[in-house]
């Protein structure tokens, strides 16, 4: 394998030249290190890495090839290059989570998902940017301060899993990790022209994992092409998702687009035409409550600022063990001082109203539910943000993320164009849960249709 096919390989690029001697375990692991070392020659272009262990990484590359040459078993991903988001736990890696104060926060064992990447043969180089505390989707951070979107510089690369989605879009690797909890993997997957899904909450291990809301977070995965997505869910959850053939029976949810984002629109509405073909399975749905629905059934405000203290209750090389002292330093990026300041100042979950919450989200499911049934659909689709990224510094309008992490319920970012500014625009289909499969067998059908 060449360099410049390395950039865009996808995962079974990668293991079937492995597999036929035609690269290595060593050969890919520099080629990753070279890309992210020529990115930064002339300073930091995306700001996507916060650790990098070539050192580790290139041992952990060195043993997979004498594996190969001993003739055992090749595993999903023997030797292939991965980046891990850093709030994830990395056995003797820091898990900063985007924020200066945690920086010497060193894991004293792995993610459980860290684990199942290494079980299957990932070669692991680093950890990645993210939007400080996970509490955002501009890439915001104290730690590594914007991440670059890999399209357009100045530009918000989408988060909270800002650097995993840039890392990925710029040839680092072809996979990377990132959790969402309102957004946060199908976001940046938009605004970097990449794949990300959401499974089913529940589906994949949140242990080891910094907080945000543990009744919305998940991990999942970012890739370029849509078959890694399924392999990589797969490894992630311990789930098998194998192919499904079912028709397609699609919802536009009308309100989910902002009347002026011709470009973002078109594009949206055309996806779904190529997917549903001449069969006739697609309909308008106007369901004008329900951004305003998931919104209010957003239960992060309720569980951040405590699921973070008992998270740093034994960490003693934080510099903060509280969202109030974190507010209290400054030292956190001034993007985050409202929500963080307010985040800090609520009543949480011993409020009354910690349990209306809750009711609200299995109330909006069993709405989602009925919807489905009713007009006989088993997708519901619209832009994963109704605008394109805003510049740094600005905050991102748009996003219709939330209905999926409120609800439980598994969605998928899908590259289907770019705007006249050359963003990337992305598609979000959302199924009732456990219909991973649909999601997958869209994506898939996507990307065939656009080879």
């Amino acid at each position: 394998m060449q360099y410049a096919e390395y950039l865009r390989a996808s995962l079974s690029d990668m293991t079937d030249a492995l597999q036929q001697r035609a690269t290595t375990a060593c050969e890919l692991t520099e080629f990753a290190l070279r890309r992210i070392a020529e990115a930064d020659q002339n300073g930091p272009r995306y700001n996507a890495i916060t650790w990098l262990f070539a050192d580790q990484a290139l041992a952990a590359a060195t043993e997979s090839d004498a594996r190969r040459r001993r003739g055992e078993a090749p595993r999903r991903l023997e030797g292939i290059p991965v980046l891990i988001k850093d709030n994830i736990a990395v056995q003797g890696w820091p898990t900063s989570a985007g924020s200066v104060l945690l920086r010497h926060v060193i894991a004293e064992q792995d993610a459980p998902l860290v684990t199942a990447l290494r079980a299957e043969g990932a070669v692991l180089l680093g950890k990645t940017a993210m939007h400080e505390l996970a509490a955002g989707i501009t890439g915001a951070s104290s730690l590594s301060g914007f991440t670059d979107n890999a399209w357009l510089a100045g530009h918000s690369p989408g988060g909270s899993s800002s650097g995993s989605a840039v890392a990925v879009a710029a040839g680092y690797v072809p996979l990377a990790i990132g959790s969402d909890t309102a957004g946060s993997v199908r976001i940046p997957a938009a605004f970097n022209h990449l794949y990300g899904l959401r499974m089913t909450h529940g589906a994949i291990s949140i242990d080891g994992i910094v907080p945000l809301s543990p009744s919305q977070d998940i991990p999942g995965a970012l890739v370029r092409h849509p078959a890694d997505l399924r392999l990589a869910s797969e490894i992630l959850s311990g789930q098998t998702l194998p192919p499904h053939a079912e028709p397609l029976r699609i919802g536009v949810w009308q309100e989910g687009f902002a009347a002026e984002e011709a470009a973002i629109n078109q594009a949206v509405y055309t996806a779904v035409t190529a997917l549903v073909g001449e069969t006739g399975n697609q309909q308008t749905i106007a369901f004008p409550q329900l951004e305003t629905l998931a919104a209010e059934a957003s239960i992060i405000p309720w569980e951040f600022a405590e699921a973070l203290a008992e998270w740093l209750a034994d960490k003693p090389q934080a510099e903060s063990h509280t969202l109030a002292e974190v507010v209290a330093s400054g030292r956190h990026h001034p993007q985050l001082e409202a929500v963080f300041t307010a985040r800090a100042n609520h009543p949480g979950k011993a409020s009354d109203s910690y349990a209306i919450q809750q009711l609200r989200q299995r109330t909006l499911y069993q709405t989602l539910v009925q919807l489905f049934n009713q007009r006989k659909i088993n997708l519901l689709a619209y832009p994963v943000v109704k605008h394109p990224p805003v510049r740094h510094g600005e905050l991102q309008p748009g996003s219709n993320a939330l209905v999926a992490a409120v609800t439980g319920a598994p969605a998928i970012s899908i590259p289907v164009g770019f705007t006249a500014q050359g963003l990337p625009i992305g598609m979000e289909l959302l199924a009732l849960r456990g219909r991973e499969d649909l999601l997958l067998q869209a994506a898939e059908l996507m990307a065939a249709i656009g080879r």
